[in-house]
């Protein structure tokens, strides 16, 4: 697994791609121009095939996004329902 952001840990945000898979590759250029919106989201990338944690994949369907261990995205993905999620989860924390 490869972190790609380490500034902060508080939104863990893992993608499982599959090499060779154009929607991965989309997906990951969207979750990666994230990070500039959202600075406390931490990125890491997983290829399916050097994980022996394929069990996140549900049944090999890339991209697979986990966000703090929860399943947001399975085979698809929308940048703007994930924004929508990821701001209403740091307005959460400010009130906290």
């Amino acid at each position: 697994m490869e972190n790609i952001n380490t500034d902060s840990d508080q939104i863990n945000v893992e993608i499982i791609i599959r090499d060779g898979c154009n929607f991965s590759y989309e997906t990951l250029k969207s979750l990666l121009q994230s990070r500039e919106q959202y600075p406390e989201m931490v990125l890491s990338v997983v290829d399916i095939a050097d994980s022996g944690a394929n069990r996140q994949t549900l049944g090999g369907i890339t991209p697979s996004i986990w966000v703090n261990n929860k399943l947001w995205f399975l085979g698809s993905f929308s940048a703007e329902t994930f924004h929508s999620r990821l701001s209403s989860m740091s307005s959460l924390e400010a009130i906290n």
